[in-house]
């Protein structure tokens, strides 16, 4: 029985599975061209097996701990001459638990998740503004290297 609860530990603590997308978009007028920058985010879950499986007469304490994160992937051109790529991340979003087995429990924490959507873009939307000055900065060195070329 132990190595049944240790198996099923092991697996759902390597368990992560992506339950939402999210998709933004950026249009800044800089002088040296046009910004426009693509954001894509995706929601990452990890689960971990905690708690035991009761003996025969007794309760278990068998629960799922989970917690969602938030990565962000973002595609930039600035004019004509840079393209840029980034990625942030934003762990621990949101979290919880449930009662019992994580691998059984995976549609139930996607909906736990999926009804935290607004806190997910709100997160995203953090995360674009917090972007921002790093895509001035990348823009400012273009228009640097434009005024010396």
């Amino acid at each position: 029985m132990k190595k049944l609860a240790f198996a099923g530990l092991f697996a759902a603590a390597c368990l992560a599975s992506p339950a939402a997308a999210l998709e933004h978009e950026v249009v800044i007028d800089h002088p040296a061209g046009t910004i426009a920058a693509d954001y894509e985010g995706a929601v990452q879950v990890e689960t971990r097996q905690i708690g035991t499986a009761g003996v025969a007469g007794r309760p278990n304490t068998l629960r799922c701990r989970w917690s969602a994160a938030l990565k962000v992937e973002r595609n930039a051109t600035v004019g004509e001459a840079l393209q840029t790529r980034r990625s942030m991340m934003r762990d621990d979003v949101a979290s919880g638990s449930t009662p019992g087995w994580c691998n059984h429990k995976a549609e139930a924490i996607d909906a736990l998740v999926d009804a935290r959507r607004d806190t997910f873009r709100t997160a995203m939307l953090e995360l674009v503004e917090q972007d921002r000055t790093a895509i001035l900065a990348e823009a400012e060195s273009v228009a640097a290297s434009n005024r010396e070329g």
